[in-house]
């Protein structure tokens, strides 16, 4: 009897088909397989539910762990998982995601990844229950008591301890199996340490969620009015010192049932006015310039546009409207005119400029241009506007782009040191046809160590159709890294009989899962003919 059911598999690849695997890194090429190949990837998926333990021999548990930046100066580390056991992973705790959702605490008080599976979209939470519900819950809150304390838990998923996760899953489900392999894989992913979830997917999001539970219904019993979303919480009170109070019992809590503690910096007991002051939701001050009234009043709009719903036109139409009554390249303007950009501010205006005209995206990204040391906190969600931007871009934007970017690579600048920063700019430059990205992407795989740019810098020199750094590439074959080899075997098919020939010496030495991403590769390019690149 299988331990995963079909619909969890089959959940799980839709999931990573829709929504990709991660949100800190650009998608691997792999995820394009889970679209295209969703039967085939649950054949894999289930081979590895029935022999679990042969699986992990065969196919090593690959990840790669790379710093992504928080603000100016901080740091916080994402986990991109081998495409397979990421949907392995998500399958499992899909499995038991009822049963975790079952031990919340109300949704009127935990805000964040509720799980309500949608088999026919892939979608795993609650999209009525999130970060604006929790807005409107803070204000109302606070219009209720007359303080309010502000918390955050430090690093969060890197201090989650594995052998107490264990323990919230084991109170959770009676699906022990399902248990003794997550722990397995999460054991396995965290490569030595006993603890720390994944950041950046959806599975260690749910698990996260289940951890602080037994916290939550115990600030509940203790008659501790909260509401949280992930590790923020917002503790409402009647004085200052039950206030203290609160804060207190947070901390012992925290520290004695999971192993956490509090950001002191970020804790902040205010009132309720000094609350509301700093809310999107605030009326605006006497005195509030037209400017700043203008950005509070973007901060409140939900810019969120789904290009496969059903009244698609219809959202786009109005939310166009919407936004033509705010000059987006203007604020944008008045915030690089800044010593530090306001970062929330600047990325919902980053991600309207997708749905202005032309001649002022252009406008915008020149102004970009000028400024990315300031837009370094955002950077990898200017340049996922930058790629969706090329096509209307006239062309000498489009050179001083690839020349700015160029210029931060080759220079070594500390903005594409960042190995997120980094991953997103060579997509940007995978387009772009000069010779000088081409050497520069070369001696980029030569100097660097992270298996991830070099698994990316392979597919981006196939894209280029690079036929003579490949065939290069190929003699090291054997001395590459998993995630290296794979992108080659996919590369190969840019070398004509020359790939063909070599794919033939070595299909049967590969993964189930590898030889489904040569079929792949080998049904894509035959569709496509001359035209077909590897997909980025």
């Amino acid at each position: 009897m299988p331990l995963v059911p079909d619909a969890a598999l089959k959940l799980a690849a839709k999931n990573v088909a829709s929504y990709g695997d991660t949100d800190i890194f650009p998608f691997p090429t792999e995820n394009h397989i889970f679209f295209d190949k969703s039967k085939e990837v649950c054949a894999v998926l289930r081979d590895i539910d029935k022999d679990f333990e042969g699986s992990l021999v065969k196919m090593p548990v690959l990840t790669s762990k790379e710093l992504a930046a928080v603000g100016y100066s901080g740091f916080r580390q994402g986990t991109q998982i081998d495409p397979i056991w990421n949907a392995y992973l998500l399958a499992l705790v899909a499995t038991i995601g009822e049963d975790i959702e079952a031990r919340r605490v109300s949704t009127k008080i935990v805000f964040s990844y509720r799980y309500k599976p949608d088999q026919e979209s892939g979608a795993l939470f609650d999209k009525t229950v999130g970060w604006p519900q929790f807005q409107v819950a803070a204000k109302q809150g606070a219009e209720k008591h007359a303080y309010v304390l502000r918390c955050d838990i430090s690093d969060f998923y890197p201090r989650i301890y594995h052998h107490r996760l264990e323990n919230a899953l084991r109170r959770a489900t009676e699906k022990a199996d399902v248990v003794n392999r997550i722990r397995d894989l999460v054991s396995a992913i965290a490569a030595g340490p006993s603890y720390g979830l994944p950041v950046g997917g959806p599975s260690a999001r749910l698990l996260s969620e289940l951890l602080l539970n037994s916290v939550d219904r115990l600030l509940v019993a203790e008659g501790i009015n909260f509401i949280r979303f992930v590790d923020d919480y917002l503790i409402f009170a009647e004085s200052r010192e039950r206030a203290h109070s609160a804060l207190i019992r947070l901390n012992e809590l925290l520290l004695t049932n999971e192993g956490l503690s509090l950001q002191k910096a970020k804790t902040r007991i205010l009132t309720s006015a000094e609350f509301l002051a700093t809310s999107d939701f605030a009326d605006s001050p006497d005195g509030e310039s037209t400017d700043d009234s203008q950005a509070r009043t973007f901060r409140r709009l939900r810019i969120h546009y789904d290009p496969y719903s059903p009244t698609a036109t219809e959202d786009y139409e109005a939310l166009a409207e919407e936004l033509s009554k705010f000059d987006i390249v203007g604020m944008l303007g008045r915030e690089l005119a800044k010593s530090r950009i306001d970062e929330g501010l600047t990325r919902r205006l980053v991600a309207a400029i997708k749905l202005l005209q032309a001649p002022a995206q252009n406008d915008a990204m020149r102004s970009m241009l000028d400024s990315l040391d300031l837009l370094y906190p955002i950077f990898p969600s200017v340049m996922q506007l930058c790629r969706s931007l090329l096509p209307n871009l006239k062309p000498e934007v489009q050179i001083a782009l690839y020349s700015a970017l160029r210029q931060l690579i080759a220079s070594d600048s500390y903005i594409t040191q960042v190995p997120a920063n980094l991953a997103y700019a060579i997509r940007v430059l995978a387009t772009d046809g000069s010779e000088e990205t081409e050497l520069l992407f070369a001696a980029l795989y030569k100097r660097t160590s992270s298996m991830m740019i070099r698994r990316d810098l392979i597919v981006l020199m196939a894209y280029r159709r690079a036929d003579y750094w490949l065939s290069n590439c190929r003699n090291s074959f054997a001395t590459l890294t998993g995630w290296e080899r794979r992108a080659l075997l996919v590369a190969s098919y840019t070398l004509g009989d020359e790939g063909k020939h070599w794919r033939d010496s070595i299909r049967d030495e590969q993964s189930q899962f590898d030889r489904l991403v040569l079929d792949w590769a080998a049904e894509s390019k035959q569709k496509q003919g001359a035209n077909w690149r590897v997909p980025l």
